[in-house]
């Protein structure tokens, strides 16, 4: 498959779930202002609370990937999509498909992890993890994984 029909592909599906979930976020935060108000005893009223803290952390879960598909869309509309935002690079067709709304190329995003988590460094290439960690002693290299689709 060419680039430019997976992309094509790809906007189709990202507007398919994106107007999924904003049917979706408006149902939730329809539950959650008309939730019953007649509880009658502390246990429903546990349960009824407990209902809308995980019904308001589902809205903001899927707020955030609203975002993101909406930042992929337009990067689809302005001919950037499937760029590093970070090297400038392609980023790899078997990356766009697992993480369609993905910014940055495998090695970028390695790179701000690791910087953001502090948990480990990459030597030899592979992830290697501090004393404290436990690490399967496989060696699993994504790179051979990520082959560009031609």
């Amino acid at each position: 498959m060419k680039r430019n029909e997976f992309i094509k592909k790809m906007q189709q599906r990202l507007i398919a779930r994106r107007d999924a979930l904003r049917r979706t976020i408006a149902g939730e935060v329809q539950s959650l202002y008309t939730s019953e108000s007649g509880v009658v005893d502390e246990l429903d009223t546990s349960l009824a609370d407990a209902n809308a803290e995980i019904g308001s952390q589902m809205v903001e879960v899927e707020s955030r990937e609203l975002m993101q598909i909406d930042r992929a869309i337009e990067k689809m509309r302005a001919g950037r999509y499937g760029l590093c935002d970070s090297c400038g690079g392609p980023i790899k067709l078997i990356r766009l498909q697992a993480v369609p709304y993905a910014i940055e190329c495998i090695e970028c995003a390695r790179r701000d992890e690791r910087r953001e988590s502090g948990l480990g460094y990459r030597r030899g290439g592979r992830f290697d993890f501090p004393d404290n960690a436990s690490d399967s002693g496989e060696n699993i290299s994504i790179d051979d994984a990520e082959v560009e689709m031609s």
